[in-house]
């Protein structure tokens, strides 16, 4: 911008003397400014939270993604496995296989509970999960056969200990004398885990992978295969690598693909949220652009005089562009300055504390910023601050600067 349109402009925003209204406008305008920017950048770091802390709850049970063979079991657990520790961006891999459940103590008159079972290999079962973190009183390393681990909630409601024996019947059906009946299987409680979320407290319970394959007579084969690539943003990424090395009899699917319903609706609620509050930034722009006629009002003779020294209509419209510039430029400035840092206190320091009853997996209200939202934020303001400018710029630019002056 010219040094001509700057130098004007700033006098006419620093003006004293006269126009008392304008200043308040202005300030207004800068203010509304403030708090829209402030809302948004507060609700956008809100939501991401919300959707990193809900990812990193529904993966630390289960793998980055799953592998799992067209046909049924796969074919060869140890070559799979050794294909897929081999492409880059692979950190571990796990063979699994899932089953369901009743779980209940020999000794109790309670009704038995319904409950995931999943067999695991001690040996890499850590590699691809993080919720054994928690299990006590041993690793899941040292997890034998005929041993069982329950998570926190599921032991207290069934009043078990490290040391109890359980029995398990699979949903599974085998022919005895008496026809079709449940496998059934007894089991020793090795460990507890808590992992924070009561859907794998309750409802989850972790066997050892040679107990599963043995009750589903399939000779040392896994039914699916956990990896845990170097994060969940690689995940898009590393899950084709994977499936290129295995070949085409292979699929892969993670907890993104079953719960797509979820992420989509936080992505919206997101920018919905952001949009609603943007209202306010929307509010501000009719302060800009009353502020600005009532300047171009109060300013006519000045205008008129700068049009018969040789300003150009277009010098007179970019001065009053650069004016609502300025008004959004201030306003963005103080919204960023003060939410940016209180949103990095209140994460860093988990300041907001959210009740247990409503959320058992997040503890406290998370605040996760992204550089290209508050670009977005940033970036917003600005253009509606100008636009909001283009209508009196023009009816400044449009002045007679005879009639103006013949107005005086």
């Amino acid at each position: 911008m010219p040094l001509f349109e700057r130098t004007v402009a700033d006098r006419y925003l620093r003006t004293h003397r006269k126009g008392a209204f304008v200043r308040i406008m202005v300030r207004f305008a800068r203010g509304g400014t403030a708090v829209g920017v402030f809302a948004m950048v507060v609700t956008l770091a809100v939501m991401n939270g919300f959707r990193e802390e809900i990812q990193a709850t529904l993966f630390s049970a289960t793998a980055h993604f799953t592998v799992f063979h067209l046909a049924g079991d796969i074919p060869d657990t140890e070559g799979a496995l050794k294909a897929i520790r081999a492409v880059p961006g692979v950190k571990a891999a796990s063979p699994i296989r899932m089953e369901k459940g009743l779980l209940r103590r020999p000794d109790s008159e309670l009704p038995p509970e319904a409950v995931v079972v999943k067999a695991v290999d001690p040996a890499t079962a850590h590699g691809t999960t993080s919720i054994f973190d928690s299990m006590r009183p041993v690793p899941i390393e040292q997890l034998k056969e005929g041993e069982i681990v329950l998570g926190k909630e599921l032991a207290q409601r069934l009043s078990l200990q490290v040391g109890d024996t359980v029995a398990l019947a699979f949903f599974k059906l085998e022919l005895g004398l008496g026809g079709q009946q449940p496998k059934v299987a007894a089991f020793r409680v090795a460990g507890i885990f808590h992992s924070h979320s009561s859907e794998y407290d309750k409802g989850w319970a972790f066997i050892h992978l040679g107990d599963a394959t043995r009750i589903a007579k399939a000779e040392r084969r896994a039914e699916m295969i956990e990896v845990r690539a170097s994060g969940i943003d690689a995940i898009e990424s590393v899950k084709p690598r994977v499936l290129e090395a295995l070949g085409p009899a292979f699929q892969a699917t993670d907890l993104r693909d079953s719960n797509k319903a979820l992420f989509a609706a936080l992505v919206v609620e997101k920018w919905a949220f952001a949009a609603v509050f943007g209202l306010i930034v929307l509010v501000a722009a009719f302060n800009v652009v009353a502020s600005l006629v009532l300047l171009v009002t109060e300013k006519r003779r000045d205008l008129g005089v700068l049009l018969a020294l040789g300003a150009t209509p277009r010098q007179i419209q970019r001065l009053f562009e650069l004016q609502g510039l300025r008004i959004g430029a201030v306003g963005t400035a103080w919204g960023l300055g003060v939410s940016i840092p209180l949103c990095l206190v209140l994460d860093r320091f988990r300041l907001l504390k959210l009740p247990a009853a409503a959320y058992d997996f997040i503890t406290y209200m998370p605040f996760r910023l992204k550089v290209l939202d508050i670009v977005l934020v940033a970036a917003f303001p600005l253009v509606v601050s100008w636009l909001a400018a283009r209508y009196p710029a023009k009816k400044a630019a449009g002045l007679d600067p005879v009639d103006a002056l013949r107005a005086e």
